[in-house]
């Protein structure tokens, strides 16, 4: 069923995927019941899911879309190596942004370090909460790596 909503004419779904600013990439969120454990913290693993939102939507930020790249070319983007680091929690109804930069790139990986910073409104300012790095490659169906900077040939991964 369709519903006539009175929206402003400007497309309001511009931004879900964030913005690049300054070869970094910022998507924001907000924290969720589901996403925290019985004291209202965010439990540890989610971090891994706001990290991969945050690739994804990078990706589709600069155009390439992982559907296609699998129907297409074979070619499926998996993370092989991750590191986090917690400094501090972030809580129940935070605003997050996830900072992504590429830290280095080779032939067959790329290599990109993602900061969660907690938005505090009052202080109208950011602190930093968590650091992941993660090492991306392509494979394809078979399970072998295939050529990354190829696939991922677009200025953000440059270095």
């Amino acid at each position: 069923m369709q519903s006539n909503l009175d929206l402003p004419s400007s497309n309001i779904f511009d931004n879900l995927d964030g913005f690049i600013l300054n070869k970094k990439h910022y998507y924001g969120l907000r924290v969720f019941y589901e996403d925290t454990d019985a004291g209202n913290i965010v439990y540890h693993a989610n971090y891994l899911k706001f990290f991969e939102r945050a690739r994804s939507s990078l990706l589709k930020v600069i155009n390439i879309n992982q559907f296609e790249l699998k129907k297409n070319k074979d070619v499926i983007l998996v993370a092989r190596k991750a590191q986090i680091d917690w400094h501090k929690a972030a809580q129940l109804n935070d605003t997050l942004l996830i900072e992504s930069r590429l830290k280095y790139a080779k032939n067959s990986s790329i290599t990109l370090e993602q900061k969660v910073y907690r938005y505090l409104d009052c202080k109208k300012s950011y602190e930093f909460l968590v650091l992941g790095v993660f090492q991306i490659v392509a494979i394809d169906s078979d399970f072998k790596v295939r050529r990354i900077k190829l696939i991922l040939n677009n200025s953000f991964f440059k270095e």
